[in-house]
């Protein structure tokens, strides 16, 4: 599995009744998993938090450098009648 890595930030609307106008929308994914987020402040504020997020995503998911899947019982050939 890959690192998250921060992918986007982008300036949105306010949400309907927010009292804060300053709002940004942030992709955070790993290749595999997308998390899309939402959160007022300054860009640099938001900026901040989504790659504080990421870095303790990666501290929790450390990157692995790849899964090798192993079913617990594989058929043999002659286990088969056609």
């Amino acid at each position: 599995m890959k690192k998250y890595t921060l992918y986007a930030l982008n300036k949105i609307p306010a949400p309907e009744g927010a009292q804060s106008k300053r709002w940004y929308s942030y992709i955070i994914s790993n290749g595999i998993t997308v998390i899309n987020g939402q959160r007022s402040g300054t860009e640099k504020e938001v900026l901040e938090f989504a790659r504080n997020c990421t870095k303790k995503l990666n501290q929790k998911y450390p990157a692995m450098s790849q899964h090798l899947f192993k079913p617990a019982y594989t058929h043999s050939p002659h286990e088969f009648s056609f």
